[in-house]
């Protein structure tokens, strides 16, 4: 084609196989033209210069035309694109692509079993948060003994216990080794049994008194099974001091009273506040509650005491402490 023909070359009878091929002048449309070549002005506006809209067809061109061939696709039309603003590019959002439904799972067949048997994927977890930290793990440690625990705030009051129990427990100790062994100008038993003549059972007082001053001697002085004891010595002082102020007639004039009166009765202080304050950690009880705070045994075994003294005068003596 020379720089003179503007127009484009028409297909010769050998272009595509003997077809005409619809050829189209840019500005209007030639005079020699064949019929069903679209020309540029008769576009529609708006179109893409890619896209051009092929005419309908009908009849003999149809059938005996390049798609009148067997196994060729009939002509289609191609719409002609009309995005929202020139030159602007389509846009897609998400929920084009969403699953029906809104839901985020995703269903996968295996070849090797049946249709039916749908397996549901959860969806794939969000972006990894920051690894938290394990928590320690608890250290074992070895059980403590409460017995063994000290209270460094006491000070020396458990000392002052021992001392307390260490005085009170030989006092009775030598006292009834005294009267049962005779030591020390002590008359014995028959001088103590002399003494309660006055009294309803005079010989088996002169057996009990003795050995409940020893048994409690023996075992507040270890400090063992405290309350107990400690109640067999309140038990043995009370009557003690019961008998000396009743033989020595001064009645309820305490500057009267003699010196084996008040002697009795810080015995029997002593026994009461033992109960009361228990053994403290200087002794055989110390793994004992009684030993670091006695509360509800203390109460209990002074109730026997006092019980048991007024039992005592009732059945050994024959007299009402009462009265």
């Amino acid at each position: 084609m020379s720089d003179k023909n503007q127009n484009p070359d028409r297909a010769g009878s050998y272009d595509a196989d003997g077809l005409d091929v619809p050829t189209y002048r840019q500005d209007a449309p030639a005079a020699d033209q064949p019929a069903g070549s679209t020309a540029a002005s008769a576009r529609p506006s708006g179109g893409n210069d890619a896209t051009t809209q092929f005419p309908e067809t009908s009849g003999t061109a149809a059938t005996t035309g390049a798609f009148g061939r067997t196994g060729r696709a009939e002509p289609q039309e191609i719409p002609p694109a009309q995005p929202s603003a020139p030159s602007a590019q389509p846009t897609y959002a998400d929920q084009d692509f969403a699953a029906p439904g809104g839901s985020t799972a995703y269903e996968t067949f295996a070849y090797d079993r049946a249709q039916e048997q749908p397996t549901t994927v959860a969806p794939a977890p969000g972006p990894a948060s920051a690894p938290v930290a394990p928590a320690p793990a608890p250290v074992a440690t070895a059980p403590v003994d409460e017995a063994d625990v000290r209270d460094h705030r006491r000070g020396t009051i458990d000392f002052g216990l021992f001392i307390i129990r260490l005085m009170l427990g030989l006092w009775l100790i030598l006292e009834a080794v005294g009267t049962f062994f005779r030591l020390g100008g002590n008359p014995g038993l028959s001088g103590l049994e002399a003494d309660y003549s006055g009294y309803l059972a005079p010989e088996g007082l002169a057996i009990v008194i003795p050995s409940l001053q020893l048994a409690a001697g023996v075992f507040l002085v270890l400090g063992l099974i405290t309350p107990v004891f400690a109640m067999l010595a309140t038990i043995a002082t009370s009557f003690t001091a019961l008998h000396e102020l009743t033989t020595s007639g001064a009645g309820i004039d305490v500057f009267a009273w003699p010196e084996s009166v008040w002697l009795s009765l810080v015995l029997l202080g002593s026994s009461l506040a033992l109960q009361f304050t228990g053994p403290g950690f200087v002794s055989l009880d110390y793994g004992r509650s009684w030993a670091r705070r006695p509360l509800l045994s203390s109460w209990l075994f002074v109730l026997l005491a006092i019980a048991g003294g007024v039992a005592l005068w009732w059945f050994g003596a024959g007299i009402n402490p009462l009265a």
